[in-house]
């Protein structure tokens, strides 16, 4: 592959797409292009997650393979910190073969990259099966912090399920998430408020039950608004944005699988 230059518009907002990339998954493939970048990763066998952006784009269709993403964003973070005041446009971004680059008269880096077969567990698609939306509600990061903050109360944080439903008795049209395991009646619960229902109801016997796994999926962007969609499949999808200078942006969607108990 012939040395190919991607051009910048946001490189603290390309640190952050990596940073959250790298709270989903391990590894990933990604695109870049003149719409700009993409990744589609798969978290085991509970979540995908599809991540676009126009902070990097690149005349010509470009991809690569970074078997570990906390590498490359350590590696993006030192280029970032090393143009102190926040003035980027010195710094370039290349993809140089099995390498990428950042280079700038403050800093050169060269991390190598990896065949697409070496990582194919944590690589997907974009999502293209039709679903509909039965139940709508808003969240944010610090709501989910707060539910994770209770796993103190269990001897084994993995035990506990998070059922995030409307309670009656309790504030209305508001979203509560209770932790706990409603296995049997012996184990500790906590409910708190998790956010405002804004479309639907859950009816007919549905509920959502996740663990803390799966529940801090959808916190792998820092956002002060989380949109969350219970679909009619057995799907709940979290989506959060970030801005960025000169019109960029930052889309996160997270569609999981959804616990029977």
């Amino acid at each position: 592959m012939a040395r190919q230059q991607i051009d910048v518009k946001d490189f603290g907002l390309f640190v952050e797409v990596v940073r959250s990339a790298a709270r989903l998954v391990e590894s990933a493939k990604v695109g870049i292009g003149p719409g700009g970048l993409e990744i589609y990763g798969a978290h085991s066998n509970i979540a995908r997650c599809e991540l676009t952006s126009n902070a990097v784009s690149s005349a010509s269709p470009v991809e690569f393979s970074v078997e570990s993403l906390q590498m490359l964003l350590r590696v993006a973070t030192s280029a970032k910190e090393a143009h102190e005041g926040g003035d980027m446009s010195g710094l370039r971004f290349f993809v140089d073969g099995p390498f990428v680059r950042f280079e700038s008269k403050k800093i050169k880096t060269k991390m190598a990259t990896v065949g697409e077969a070496v990582i194919s567990r944590w690589v997907s698609k974009k999502i293209t099966t039709e679903m509909r939306p039965v139940f709508e509600f808003v969240s944010n990061s610090e709501m989910i912090k707060k539910v994770n903050s209770h796993s103190f109360m269990f001897s084994s944080p993995k035990d506990a399920r998070v059922y995030v439903e409307t309670v009656p008795d309790m504030e209305n049209n508001a979203v509560f998430a209770t932790l706990g395991n409603r296995e049997t009646d012996l184990n500790n619960e906590v409910t708190l408020k998790f956010g405002l229902v804004t479309s639907g109801a859950l009816g007919d016997g549905r509920g959502i039950i996740l663990d803390l796994e799966r529940l801090n999926l959808f916190n792998a962007v820092q956002s002060g608004e989380i949109r969350f969609q219970l679909m009619d499949l057995n799907c709940l999808v979290g989506r959060a944005s970030l801005s960025g200078r000169d019109g960029a942006f930052f889309n996160m969607s997270v569609y999981s699988t959804l616990l029977k108990s």
